[in-house]
């Protein structure tokens, strides 16, 4: 086999164990913040709290330089979110990050990424979009916007007729509801709401461990997992 041929073997393979990865713990926070000098630290209060994978919005100013800083951290795996354009995936790509987060399904923004070791997670609203971004390359495919096309009762009917479809819910998913996506069928959900304060607080950092583990908990509960980590283990460190 030539070398590269191999190379891309193995990048095939590390996409393959992180989209695995993601079905396995579950959920993926977009880390969000009314103040862009407060994300890495946001960001690591609610890995603190057991969510392992972390989305950066492509839109944030400093999105490469703290998707760089956060993909240095032991036991995090960081990607960046809203990536619609072929710019985007460069910008990912330079930061380190692992995957990537996309609203819509574009083949081609799917085939230059996945070309490039990234995994990927396409967005699309109805069957027929979800379906082209699994041909297309898509690791796993995200149901965009989730909570305004129907919830948790949309992925039950989408999953009924199309049972083996790798679907992620995505768009308005927060806290409460996040567990009642996973009870639909979903192989993971993406939070983009409720885990962060809508304000800057100096007890920030805090709360977002706090609703970060209680999230994960009844993740678990309702996965049927052994919990890693309790409000007791955290409060203890």
């Amino acid at each position: 086999m030539s070398e590269g041929s191999t190379a891309a073997v193995l990048g095939e393979t590390a996409q393959l164990i992180a989209a695995q990865l993601i079905t396995e713990e579950g959920v993926i926070a977009v880390v969000d913040t009314p103040v862009e000098n407060r994300l890495y630290d946001w960001a690591i209060a609610v890995a603190k709290g057991g969510i392992q994978f972390l989305g950066i919005p492509v839109t944030f100013s400093q999105v490469t330089e703290v998707t760089s800083d956060l993909a240095d951290e032991a036991n995090l795996t960081v990607g960046v979110s809203g990536v619609i354009t072929h710019e985007h995936v460069s910008m990912a790509l330079a930061a380190g990050a692992e995957f990537i987060m996309c609203p819509v399904c574009d083949p081609e923004l799917i085939k230059l990424a996945r070309e490039r070791g990234l995994t990927v997670i396409a967005g699309g609203a109805t069957p027929t979009e979800l379906l082209r971004g699994l041909e297309a390359g898509a690791d796993l495919v995200s149901l965009f916007p989730a909570e305004p096309l129907g919830g948790p009762a949309y992925v039950r009917a989408l999953l009924k007729q199309l049972p083996a479809l790798p679907l992620v819910a995505c768009g308005g998913v927060d806290v409460e509801s996040a567990p009642a996506y996973l009870e639909a069928g979903a192989v993971a959900t993406i939070v983009d709401r409720g885990l962060f304060p809508a304000d800057e607080d100096p007890a920030a950092t805090e709360v977002i461990t706090m609703r970060a583990v209680a999230l994960m908990e009844v993740v678990a509960e309702v996965r049927g997992d052994e919990k890693r980590q309790s409000m007791t283990d955290i409060l203890a460190r």
